[in-house]
């Protein structure tokens, strides 16, 4: 295993008392006691992935991720052709082996070429059909929290952990408490609300807001303490536009429809953008998915979905913004928000042709436009910016 300050290899029989037997610090993972044979390179490759070297800011959950997504990808065995090399060539490459005479011997060689064949063209057959799906994360959440995040604060403190974001519970007293007079004169036009706080506190941290003039925040409170007075800045634009950023989820995929709702922004002047991840999408994008029990999808939603997305939905499925790497999200909301302003000609160089309502669904410009849910001139639509 190779040190991660000196980058000595050691052998277990060197690795006395966990330590490096060059620089003698401590390794905070030792891959033969692990069941998942973690090392502290692994570990510190993940977050070099996921920081994109150090560069964003990112929680814990995309750590969680990022770990797993060596074993997330799917394996020869997930597809129902994957088995024919061996299922072909065994039999084959079993005679060849117990050969006694030369018949039995050119017998099994030509069992072992026609197994090898079948394996050839079984696999060409599974490259054509639908990829598999992606595995769920293989560490559970609270054991990689326990069992590695913990381990490796214990042993490596934060110096190895660049730009990972405090939990809810430590940001708060962190975050501001009022906003200043004059900032509440001002508006926006544009505002991006997630249906997660770590989703918004994500954004905010690697300066989204800042970068595209944006206000950001989340259907669960964020920024804490000062939420209700930037949506009440908010709703005195009536030029304003709402991003909707969510999971591919049954609480996700409502968010859009939730933001047309009293609380939040009832004026059908303003134009709410679905910016989030939808199952489909989630699908093409071989998201990572995680499996929960069946539940019942709203009337409202069924409504607005493909009839695959809700029987995906209703199976309990979920596919997080949190699988992706931040800068992937980053990037994906700047686009969409670019290519919802090209469609109804906010952004330079669009042809000025928008518009949308009459409860029509169509699409255009990397725009999926599905009409007026919150009344009369009112556009809620999904960008499909993670295809």
């Amino acid at each position: 295993m190779k040190c991660i300050y000196c980058g000595a290899d050691s052998k277990l029989r060197q690795r006395t008392e966990g330590r490096c037997p060059s620089c003698r610090h401590p390794f905070a993972f030792e891959p033969t006691k692990d069941r998942f044979k973690v090392t502290d390179s692994q570990f510190e490759n993940a977050v070099e992935r996921v920081s994109g070297g150090g560069k964003v800011q990112f929680t814990a959950r995309h750590l969680w991720y990022e770990l797993n997504r060596k074993w997330m990808k799917p394996g020869l065995w997930r597809s129902p052709w994957g088995a024919l090399p061996f299922v072909g060539a065994g039999p084959g490459l079993l005679a060849a082996l117990g050969v006694i005479h030369a018949e039995a011997f050119l017998l099994g060689a030509l069992g072992l070429a026609v197994g090898v064949g079948t394996g050839i063209l079984g696999s060409r057959i599974a490259s054509w059909r639908a990829p598999a799906p992606p595995l769920p994360p293989r560490i559970p959440l609270d054991v990689f929290e326990r069992q590695y995040l913990g381990r490796w604060r214990t042993v490596h403190g934060e110096v190895g952990l660049p730009g990972l974001l405090p939990v809810r519970e430590a940001a708060l007293p962190t975050m501001p408490r009022e906003v200043a007079a004059d900032v509440t004169a001002f508006s926006f036009d544009r505002a991006v609300v997630t249906d997660r706080w770590e989703t918004a506190q994500v954004l905010v941290a690697n300066r989204f807001h800042f970068e595209h003039n944006c206000a950001v925040l989340s259907r669960d409170g964020y920024p804490d303490g000062i939420a209700g007075t930037v949506k009440e800045m908010l709703r005195r634009n009536p030029r304003l536009t709402v991003f909707a950023l969510h999971d591919a989820s049954i609480g996700g995929c409502l968010l859009p429809l939730t933001l047309r709702e009293p609380e939040w922004f009832p004026d059908p002047a303003v134009r709410i953008v679905d910016l989030g991840l939808r199952p489909g999408t989630a699908r093409r994008a071989r998201v990572p998915a995680l499996a929960g029990a069946r539940a019942q999808v709203p009337p409202r939603l069924a409504e607005i979905l493909p009839a695959e997305d809700v029987a995906w939905l209703a199976h309990g499925h979920t596919a997080e913004l949190a699988a992706l790497r931040p800068a992937q999200v980053l990037r994906a909301t700047y686009q969409g928000i670019v290519a919802a302003g090209l469609r109804d000609g906010s952004s330079p160089g669009s042809d000025g042709g928008g518009g949308g309502g009459g409860g029509d669904t169509y699409y255009g410009g990397g725009v999926i436009w599905v009409g007026d849910m919150g009344g009369p001139g009112a556009d809620t639509a999904a960008v499909d910016g993670f295809g």
